[in-house]
């Protein structure tokens, strides 16, 4: 049995389809999906035609990630101002590309699941872990140890965190296949994995592949997401082509200094000038 485990989309079509192409050259014979498909890049309405096609032609396991839950609060709250720019232009791109089919689709999944299969040790897998699809499981956060001490199989598999890596606890692994979408290191290579089942365990098999970023870059200009999305996108573009993420850190800084200069800060109201000065601290103009 082999499993391919897609995880962190982030609109990414481009290196999806890299991936699935790549798996299935490898004979996998069922999909994995971790949730993540949609936002930060461009055209999502791309990602969820090959999800939908994936659905049809394979078996495939589904879960939803944070991206999604954004989205779907944003239809339960539709007063929650989102606005064209650095802070909340990815977001509110996305959600306009979203079809009541897609966000129906994301309502019927959880974020969690457990895999069962007769001959085949069972495992759980999720995109922030069992409980909250946000939560981070980090190797230097306390959390972590006390989920996998708890966990009732031998093996979890996780996305959200964007690093591909294999970790013990006692005689329980944790294993994240990396971001197909937002890859973190490896010179920004998509990044995804296989598991290889037999009786006695599963066995982790990562990949890392080059894709035509400069296809995706051509995107985010003639879907005006670098417009709408200003600073973040450029953000992105940076991580896409070096695998170095600085989003979050260049949220808090520009946050930071808006609150410095100004007294406070809510986001998304965040002034362009702060998200110029944070994203120039990290490289990025």
């Amino acid at each position: 049995m082999k499993i391919a485990v897609i995880g962190d989309i982030h609109s990414n079509h481009i290196a999806l389809e890299t991936c699935i192409k790549h798996a299935l050259e490898r004979n996998v014979d069922e999909f994995l999906f971790l949730g993540d498909y949609i936002s930060d890049c461009p055209y999502p309405q791309k990602t969820m035609k090959i999800i939908y096609e994936m659905k049809n032609k394979y078996k495939c396991y589904f879960i939803r990630g944070n991206r999604e839950d954004y989205m779907l609060n944003h239809r339960k709250n539709p007063e929650e101002r989102w606005t064209y720019s650095s802070a909340s232009g990815n977001l509110l791109y996305t959600y306009e590309n979203l079809s009541k089919e897609d966000l129906d689709f994301y309502e019927g999944l959880d974020i969690q699941g457990i895999y069962k299969k007769e001959g085949y040790p069972s495992f759980r897998y999720c995109h922030g872990s069992l409980t909250s699809s946000k939560e981070l499981l980090l190797q230097e956060n306390e959390n972590v140890e006390a989920i996998m001490n708890d966990l009732d199989v031998d093996l979890l598999v996780g996305g959200h965190v964007h690093i591909q890596e294999s970790r013990m606890y006692g005689n329980k692994k944790l294993i994240h296949p990396g971001s197909v979408g937002i890859p973190w290191y490896h010179n920004g290579r998509t990044q995804y994995a296989i598991l290889h089942g037999s009786n006695s365990g599963w066995e982790e098999e990562f990949f890392q592949l080059e894709y035509d970023v400069n296809a995706v870059k051509k995107e985010f200009e003639t879907s005006k997401l670098s417009e709408k999305s200003h600073y973040w996108a450029k953000l992105n573009l940076h991580a896409l082509y070096t695998g170095d993420d600085y989003t979050t850190p260049c949220l808090q800084l520009a946050m930071k200094m808006c609150k410095e200069a100004e007294g406070s800060v809510t986001w998304p109201d965040i002034p362009e000038k702060y998200w110029e000065m944070a994203a120039g601290t990290f490289g990025v103009e």
